[in-house]
């Protein structure tokens, strides 16, 4: 059997002591980077890895974070996972995943378990309204909570601009001509105008109040045909759910959807049917996941910055495993405009969201 490298072996090979290269494991301490770079060219020469268990052990803290996400049905939460994987490792920290089905009870069925898990704390990507006012996020172990429902201030969280965005693509595409813009992936159960002016949370809710708002200023009738129903905001659904629309109704100028997953399944559909896109209808999408740049044509769509969103969810992680034992804090991160070939707007101006 393969002896294991220790940190002995890599302070002998990098000619430093052992608190140095403990330093260097654990991201503490002052030296020369000079110093740090050899200490990492050593680890990595020896091939030394972190002995996770061994020091969990005898510190009671472990350097694993948890992330919590729903499916990797639709492609945002692989990219969201692979976002904050990369963050973490930065800052000195593994990650486990753990998913849950949106149709179940959300993030409320994987936080029960997960007590038992070994992470310094947890990340959850919550897709769906809390019950009991967030009663189930009040654990022993440090929480931070993405996406775009109330935490009802139980712990820290993280969301984006969802309103502002989806109003500017509204306005631009009727700026562009387009004036039957149709919406896929708009909540189930015939929800009603005062539903969505009175939405205070919710991914879709948020995005259609945008659209309700910008229509409004526009001086332009909703035609309530035009918001398109899907009971998930992931392809297949898409696929379902445009396919009966254009099957009773004419197909609109634009179709404006509640995320990439809808948009390139809607794009898919129009193609399928001999639609040109964007000659014949105009596809915008939210989320900017990387797919949205290669499909065919490439997809116009709302970036959520996810680097400064990740940023921002572990720092308040991290500062929280570390003892910050502060009031629950709510940041919203800036949205921005990616036009590619799917949609081009005749109105230009800056692509940030204000």
């Amino acid at each position: 059997m393969t002896r294991r490298v220790t940190i002995k072996d890599v302070a002998r090979d990098a000619n430093v002591s052992i608190k140095t290269v403990s330093n260097v494991v654990n991201h503490s301490g002052s030296m020369r980077p000079e110093t740090r770079e050899r200490v990492k060219r050593s680890m990595k020469h020896l091939g030394y890895q972190v002995n996770i268990s061994a020091r969990s052990l005898k510190t009671g803290v472990t350097n694993l974070i948890g992330l919590g996400i729903f499916d990797f049905a639709q492609p945002f939460a692989p990219y969201f996972a692979d976002k904050v994987i990369e963050a973490a490792r930065r800052k000195g920290y593994g990650v486990i995943i753990s998913t849950y089905e949106s149709e179940e009870s959300g993030i409320a069925e994987i936080i029960r378990r997960n007590q038992e898990v070994s992470a310094a704390g947890w990340i959850y990507f919550n897709d769906q309204p809390l019950t009991h006012e967030g009663e189930i996020l009040e654990q022993p172990y440090p929480i931070v909570v993405a996406g775009d429902y109330l935490t009802y201030d139980k712990v820290d969280s993280v969301t984006m601009q969802n309103y502002e965005p989806i109003k500017l693509v509204t306005k631009r595409l009727h700026a562009s001509g387009c004036t039957k813009v149709a919406v896929l992936g708009s909540p189930t159960g015939n929800p009603r105008r005062e539903d969505f002016e009175s939405a205070q949370e919710g991914t879709a809710w948020l995005r259609i109040k945008g659209y309700l708002d910008a229509l409004k200023e526009l001086h332009v009738a909703v035609d309530w045909s035009m918001l398109i129903p899907c009971k998930k905001l992931r392809e297949r659904d898409g696929i379902e759910s445009l396919r009966s629309f254009l099957a009773v109704h004419d197909c609109p100028d634009a179709i404006l959807c509640m995320n990439d997953a809808l948009a390139l399944a809607a794009i898919h559909e129009l193609q399928r049917k001999g639609l040109q896109v964007p000659a014949d209808v105009q596809v915008t999408g939210f989320d900017n996941v990387p797919e949205a740049e290669y499909s065919t044509p490439s997809l116009t769509t709302v970036d959520p910055n996810l680097d400064d969103y990740v940023e921002r969810v572990l720092d308040m992680l991290i500062e929280r495993i570390h003892g910050y034992s502060g009031p629950a804090r709510r940041t919203t991160i800036d949205c921005s405009i990616v036009e590619r070939d799917s949609a081009q707007f005749i109105y230009q101006s800056s692509s940030r969201i204000e």
